[in-house]
């Protein structure tokens, strides 16, 4: 096994489920503002965006809630011939569960330039993080200052985003919602190491499955590199009326982009990453989305399962490599030829040893041990195959009363 492996070869150097679904709005209120911006970074001029952020009331203009923050900085990128109001609804909820998002309003018409919509999307991400410094500004204590930054964006703008990661390093995750092909951004997703998600419909006729599903094979050095494909869904999920028409329903199409953008972001973003299990593992068993991993550095996930007295645990690593999981009662931080390792490599004791399917991912159930009751258990996983070297994955933690 490789996680023993592992251990051998180091030896001499010596959180609940949520308790409500993510595609149900978050705890707090929603403001959004439309503005036009000056862009002091990168000479773009004048930029209209549409803000949308945790707030003291709902509304457009209304008080930000700065008490709570500061919340995470996300990008969002409408596509060819929108807008940023036809995004409101997923805006509004990814916003409720604790998130500002600037809505790039600029590149509207027949003949979009494209980089330079990347250029105003990365300019609005340095406006909003430096609105949020200035204590006389409406965004005061908003954003964290150098904070990672998220990106997402649809048909057009899921294909603005390779660009944008091409300008931006701080872009740390990226969402493609059918992302469209473009042949400039192509070397920036072969090169990046963060986090990237790329969300298909089956019977899109516009940007079709396979168009989308060539970006995850290029982002081979992504950290996390997942691709997700709805059935029966077409090209116009995420906006704010999305069609009857196709196989699967639109307010099904809806509910699912929010259930993977809120999830993806807060467990990327908010370290809530126990959600992997939502959107990746067994959450995700009923509902009609086929998932491919492709993960440079796996994600794992935990928790107690209180009918069955059980701890489910999984990971998703690469599609037809091998998985290892293995846990400890406590936490470490040793740097291995592996990474990082997070549990304890005295008491560490591996629990997992398997070849991946074609999901690239895979849960299974522990039953409780006698010793387990009333201590908190630490899992860890490590990750290889398909030409890529090990890597180990997070920490994840469950409880067990």
């Amino acid at each position: 096994m490789i996680l023993i492996s592992c251990l051998a070869l180091l030896a001499p150097f010596a959180a609940p489920l949520a308790a409500q679904a993510i595609e149900d709005d978050g705890p707090y209120l929603v403001g959004w503002q439309d503005l036009q911006v000056q862009d002091t970074f990168s000479s773009q001029g004048q930029i209209k965006v549409r803000v949308f952020y945790p707030a003291l009331s709902a509304g457009e203009d209304t008080l930000a809630d700065a008490i709570s923050g500061p919340y995470p900085l996300v990008n969002f990128m409408h596509g060819w011939l929108g807008s940023a109001d036809g995004y409101d609804d997923l805006c509004t909820h990814l916003a409720s569960w604790g998130f500002v998002i600037v809505s790039t309003d600029t590149q509207r018409g027949l003949f979009p330039d494209v980089p330079s919509y990347a250029r105003d999307s990365r300019a609005l991400l340095h406006w909003a993080e430096n609105a949020a410094q200035d204590p006389q500004s409406w965004l005061s204590g908003m954003v964290e200052a150098g904070a990672p930054w998220g990106a997402a964006g649809h048909s057009m703008g899921g294909g603005t985003l390779p660009l944008l990661i091409g300008i931006e390093p701080r872009i740390e995750v990226i969402i493609g919602l059918q992302a469209a092909a473009n042949d400039a951004g192509n070397q920036a997703v072969m090169d990046y190491r963060g986090r990237g998600y790329w969300v298909a419909g089956s019977v899109d006729s516009v940007v079709p499955p396979r168009t989308v599903h060539d970006w995850p094979l290029r982002a081979q050095n992504s950290e996390r590199n997942m691709y997700f494909k709805v059935i029966g869904m077409g090209h116009s999920g995420c906006g704010d009326s999305p069609p009857n028409n196709e196989p699967l329903a639109g307010s099904e199409q809806a509910r699912l982009h929010r259930r993977l953008v809120a999830g993806i972001f807060r467990a990327e973003m908010r370290g809530e990453e126990d959600l992997y299990q939502e959107f990746v593992g067994s959450g995700m068993e009923t509902e009609p989305v086929k998932m491919e991993s492709r993960c440079y550095r796996p994600a794992i996930w935990a928790s107690w399962d209180a009918g069955n007295q059980a701890v489910n645990v999984g990971g998703a690593g690469r599609l037809h490599g091998v998985l290892d999981l293995g846990w400890s009662f406590q936490t470490a931080a040793q740097m291995t030829p592996f990474g990082l390792l997070g549990i304890d490599l005295g008491t560490a004791t591996p629990v997992y040893h398997q070849r991946l399917s074609s999901r690239g991912a895979n849960e299974v159930s522990l039953p409780v041990a006698p010793g387990w009751f009333g201590q908190t258990l630490y899992f860890t996983g490590l990750a290889s195959g398909q030409g890529a070297a090990s890597r180990l994955g997070n920490v994840a933690a469950v409880a067990v009363p």
